[in-house]
């Protein structure tokens, strides 16, 4: 297995925001779970390490919640022309795609495939399979379009 695994991000953000189309690199040994979005549209990588949070408390109030776990959300589209982060009115809006008809095509198992494959190397890429159109020959080719670290306390 490799040690780190490779996320292509395609879209048509500037570079400068840090948004832009770049590789996002994640240590395999830091990922807890993998799971789909709603439709298809993401994946929620739940990473081992945890972080302190910052607290919210109103005077009096127990100091719970204050360490959370982060999480890396990928979202899916069809097209690579799209401004996810910034909306520019003169770019496409993210294209959805149609929820896979076969469940090896989720793009979860893309990352399960992703990460049992160049045993020994040193890292390995994510490469989405097609959404599910429907018809054999009219499916269209997913890509990670956003790439979004955060963290949370209700994991």
């Amino acid at each position: 297995m490799a040690k780190f695994i490779k996320f292509r991000i395609d879209n048509a953000e500037t570079l400068t925001g840090g948004n832009g189309q770049r590789d996002v690199l994640l240590d395999v040994s830091k990922i807890e779970s993998i799971a789909d979005g709603a439709a298809a549209g993401s994946v929620v990588i739940t990473l081992s390490e945890y972080v302190g949070l910052s607290s919210a408390l109103a005077a009096g109030a127990q100091a719970a919640g204050t360490v959370g776990g982060r999480i890396l959300t990928l979202s899916t589209g069809l097209n690579t022309n799209s401004a996810p982060v910034s909306g520019a009115g003169n770019l496409p809006a993210i294209v959805a795609p149609t929820v896979p008809s076969v469940y090896q095509n989720m793009p979860s198992q893309s990352i399960n495939k992703a990460l049992t494959a160049n045993p020994g190397g040193v890292s390995s890429q994510v490469q989405l399979a097609l959404d599910g159109a429907g018809v054999r020959g009219t499916d269209s080719q997913m890509y990670f379009v956003q790439a979004v670290f955060s963290s949370s306390n209700t994991i």
